[in-house]
């Protein structure tokens, strides 16, 4: 098997735009950094003939170790510049996912709060009406003249007057209560339909902040795989620079396949052990209980440690939705516990997702998704389709979190739902 180990520059090209893109965003790092990649493209892997041909004298041999080196280190500041594009990129997303979920909740509850107060103005100019019309059908439009005409005693005259004092005074409060009721509710659904207009907006910055996260974060882990598979070819180029007998060119490539197919079989093994825990956990009881609906909870065994609502963000300290439930293991153990998916999906991100931290999103078709934030590990990746049950993280407390749990999510459409009308906690 032959090793190609000088890539075509256009394999490069990508490298260029993330960096590009980084240094449009992170402004003098990024541009420092760019023009290190830069240079760095321009010059050639080494090839095996390279390699071999400079062990001949000690200079050209202290060269070739010296730019190899350079090569892998510009390598590591290449993938390091694209994570942190990529962190940067799902701050924005989580920033703009929260003021869009905080306008919805606040819109909602301004149309609400207008539809009560015109309930409370149609109530009372019922009362007032009512009130009207029981005096007018008792005589009221002649009382005053029938009681003088009869010859009423004048104390019984005077309280028959004051009772229609009162009757008309409660009537005018009555009106008035209605009319300001009336202008509140006014108010209300033109702040309500204001809130409204601006939704669509901030659901489009929200939408194309994720899709800009999700691209960021694709480019960085397609680099990161890039300069891995590169690296192992450098690391056996390094050790035949310093190794103190000659090997043929076809012994370092086979070396150099059999180190790549003994990371590929680790990674294999973890995933296989981590599935193999799930599958032993649930079948000792330990994996979610599934719900009358289908749709389990994230942990086998939980408390609910905060819900869904307004609330003052214990970090931020500002007044914003809390888009989710918090859940910890019941009996304690949150740290580290399996996190499962509530239903079947596709998933659409896995990594980090701003003040979630490490958080894995899935879609159930039809505009329904659940997200779970806060992990410490994950266990599934993008585009990878789960099961209802199936372990796809472990609980942690990354990003904006003050202890370890699973914040969860469901949303419709994008818009934040509580997770209570899914799942019976």
């Amino acid at each position: 098997m032959s090793i190609d180990t000088r890539p075509a520059r256009a394999s490069r090209r990508p490298v260029s735009r993330v960096l590009a893109a980084l240094a449009l965003a992170m402004g003098i790092l990024a541009v420092d950094l760019l023009r290190g990649a830069e240079s760095a493209s321009a010059a050639d892997y080494p090839s095996w003939d390279d390699v071999l041909a400079a062990r001949g004298s000690e200079s050209a041999k202290n060269a070739e170790v010296a730019n190899i080196r350079a090569l892998i280190d510009t390598a590591q500041q290449e993938v390091e510049a694209a994570q942190l594009f990529a962190m940067q990129k799902a701050d924005e997303y989580s920033a703009a996912q929260d003021a869009y979920d905080t306008a919805v909740y606040r819109a909602d509850e301004l149309a609400a709060q207008a539809a009560e107060a015109t309930t409370r103005a149609d109530a009372s100019n019922a009362q007032a009406g009512q009130m009207i019309t029981q005096f007018t059908r008792a005589g009221g439009g002649d009382l005053t003249l029938s009681l003088i005409l009869s010859g009423e005693d004048s104390d019984d005259l005077l309280y028959q007057l004051g009772a229609m004092s009162k009757l008309s005074e409660k009537t005018a409060q009555l009106y008035e209560q209605a009319a300001q009721d009336r202008n509140t509710a006014t108010s209300l659904t033109r702040q309500a339909e204001v809130a409204e207009g601006e939704l669509e907006a901030l659901k489009v910055a929200a939408q194309q902040a994720f899709d800009a996260a999700i691209e960021a974060q694709a480019a960085a882990e397609a680099l990161l795989a890039e300069h891995e598979a590169q690296k192992i070819v450098l690391d056996a180029q390094l050790e035949a620079l310093q190794a103190a007998t000659v090997k043929t060119v076809a012994e370092y490539e086979k070396g150099v396949e059999e180190r790549r197919k003994a990371e590929e079989a680790a990674r294999a093994a973890a995933a296989a052990a981590a599935a193999a825990a799930a599958a032993a956990a649930a079948a000792n009881g330990g994996g979610p209980v599934p719900s009358v609906n289908g749709w389990s909870a994230p942990l086998s065994a939980w408390r609910v440690t905060d819900e869904w609502g307004m609330r003052y963000h214990p970090i931020g300290g500002d007044y914003r939705l809390h888009a989710g439930i918090d859940l910890a293991q019941a009996g304690g153990g949150t740290c580290g516990a399996a996190v499962y998916a509530a239903a079947a999906g596709t998933v659409i991100q896995a990594g980090y997702n701003g003040g979630l931290g490490y958080s894995v999103t899935i879609s159930h078709g039809g505009g329904l998704t659940t997200v779970y934030g806060h992990n410490s590990s994950l266990n599934v990746g993008r585009g990878q389709d789960v099961g209802g049950g199936e372990l796809i993280a472990s609980a942690g407390t990354t990003g904006s979190s003050t202890g370890c749990h699973v914040h969860f999510e469901t949303r419709v459409g994008g818009t934040s739902q509580n997770p209570r009308n899914f799942v019976a906690f």
